[in-house]
């Protein structure tokens, strides 16, 4: 997408681009809405503003103050906005995503990192051989899907599933076993725009929650040091691209026959996939499907 000019009509909003020609934006429709409405490969994520995936630059017209809330000084003032956000209150012109960032300062961008927390089996053990980990997750994941902050990051997924993922990372980084099937941090987080204080404050409700299901505070500072050593692979100012180890993303396409070592949720239809299930695993995304959607 090159350049859109968004009009403003009494009834319906309009978009009119050279090679679409005039699309209807209907009423309390956003900009994102309606262009994936009618088939627009627009990219995007949360919908809710937090991840910035879908950004966009405004050349022209007024900019919802809406469509801005949450981006820096210098992103506002660079035109940058959010369609996901944006209620059009007149005629705007705008550029696609790819001309939206500009280039990201070494710091504010991470690359793929190899390094990994020590085990812990004996934490593992101590949690009664990950149960109480699983009973720390669930309640974890009901705060995290109730925290205006955090929920957007996860829509179209639900907490046990999210939960489901995080006990089987958990328990290979702990105990060493290979049982988790999945993106490591870098790549999981890879289109989300986190930064060190929204992590502070994801971190602050997992500190309570488990000071609730009455770890002690050794226990508490061994279990978030698995999580913190990721810190440098999720917090930037801008999304970034799937990288392998050299840079450039290349993991290996198709699928692979996995038999799971710990229950998991498919990842396609959320049914529960019990231990000991042969599951279709593919390779570049990371994702586990069921037998029934495997066969559908």
């Amino acid at each position: 997408m090159r350049s859109t000019l968004v009009k403003f009509m009494s009834d319906n909003h309009c978009i009119h681009h050279a090679e679409w020609g005039t699309i209807s934006v209907r009423p309390l429709e956003t900009l994102l809405e309606a262009g994936l409405r009618l088939g627009l490969k627009l990219p995007f994520s949360c919908r809710g503003g937090s991840c910035h995936t879908c950004l966009m630059r405004c050349t022209g017209g007024p900019i919802p103050d809406r469509a801005q809330r949450g981006l820096a000084p210098v992103q506002k003032a660079a035109g940058l906005f959010l369609p996901c956000v944006c209620y059009p209150e007149g005629d705007m012109r705008v550029s696609s995503r790819s001309q939206a960032l500009p280039a990201a300062s070494a710091a504010g961008v991470p690359s793929a990192r190899v390094s990994r927390p020590p085990q812990d089996p004996a934490l593992w053990a101590e949690l009664g051989q990950g149960q109480r980990v699983r009973q720390v997750l669930d309640a974890f994941y009901a705060k995290v899907f109730a925290d205006a902050r955090l929920a957007p990051y996860f829509q179209n997924t639900t907490p046990d599933h999210v939960a489901g993922k995080q006990y089987a990372f958990l328990y290979e980084a702990m105990t060493g076993e290979d049982v988790y099937f999945g993106d490591q941090p870098f790549n999981a987080h890879h289109w989300m725009v986190i930064s060190d204080e929204l992590f502070d404050h994801r971190q602050r409700l997992m500190v309570e929650t488990l000071e609730a299901h009455g770890l002690t505070d050794d226990q508490i500072r061994r279990w978030t040091a698995f999580e913190e050593v990721f810190r440098p692979d999720i917090v930037k100012d801008q999304t970034v691209a799937r990288q392998s180890d050299s840079g450039t993303f290349n993991r290996p396409e198709g699928f692979a026959e996995e038999v799971l070592a710990v229950g998991a949720m498919c990842d396609h239809c959320g049914a529960e996939i019990p231990a000991g299930t042969s599951v279709l695993y593919h390779l570049q995304l990371g994702t586990i499907s069921c037998a029934a959607c495997r066969n559908a």
